[in-house]
């Protein structure tokens, strides 16, 4: 695990915020100041994972919305003592992440082809 003190002043300060914010919504899940706390200190946690997973598109920024919604519900599961926060956060992006490629890719796959103008 990574120490805050090799980070700079203001990387510390991202994680304190990021640290603050998921330990708010841990007590109160609908806590909109928190969750716009969260999303300022991890976007560019949430937007890598969305990028990776959908690519630099409209697609990818409707992903980090999603993403965003699946690591504020999980956050009553964050434990500050076994992971970073940017850590965990990109751990539930990622596994969010890939249940909706995942579903996109089924939905593809079922959607029917319609026939080509000659």
């Amino acid at each position: 695990m990574i120490y805050e003190r090799q980070f700079s002043l203001e990387q510390n300060k991202k994680i304190a915020r990021a640290k603050d914010a998921l330990g708010r919504l841990r007590a109160n899940s609908t806590d909109a100041v928190a969750v716009m706390g969260l999303y300022e200190a991890c976007d560019r946690e949430l937007q890598e994972v969305a990028v990776r997973y959908c690519g630099k598109n409209q697609l990818g920024r409707k992903a980090v919305l999603n993403l965003l919604v699946a690591v504020v519900s999980r956050a009553w599961s964050y434990d500050p003592q076994s992971m970073s926060t940017s850590e965990w956060v990109s751990r539930v992006a990622d596994a969010e992440a890939r249940k909706l490629r995942e579903a996109l890719d089924t939905s593809r796959q079922h959607r029917p082809r319609l026939p080509r103008a000659v």
